[in-house]
């Protein structure tokens, strides 16, 4: 698994080792633990979903950068993860707004009543 390690792209469908989490230096076998036991990353039979690496690699940067608990560490990874998706999910309907309207039509005016937005 050195090639996932090397920066390669990882998905959900490949699987990594409790050594290829643990052996980089990031986190103990405990703390992956702790991390597993915390939900910040879930198991999957013999081992982890690759992406488990960039998660364990970024709560360890967090704990160290920010001298945090593992238990505030998770916190913030489940906030950090609840910008995303609202990010996401905005990225989506600013591009079902553009779709919807016509070229030329201005944005910040509503097409049924000519009232400008807020």
């Amino acid at each position: 698994m050195s090639d996932a390690l090397n920066g390669l792209v990882l998905d959900e469908l490949e699987i990594v080792t409790r050594a290829d989490l643990c052996g980089n230096g990031w986190v103990t076998p405990e703390e992956l633990d702790l991390l597993a036991s915390l939900g910040v990353i879930h198991g999957r039979g013999q081992g982890y979903p690759a992406t488990c690496l960039r998660i364990v690699r970024r709560a360890a940067r967090l704990k160290r950068g920010l001298e945090a608990d593992w238990e505030a560490v998770a916190v913030i990874m489940d906030l950090l993860h609840e910008v995303e998706a609202l990010k996401s999910e905005l990225r989506g309907l600013k591009a079902r707004e553009r779709q919807r309207l016509a070229p030329g039509d201005d944005p910040h005016v509503f097409p049924e009543d000519g009232e400008p937005r807020d």
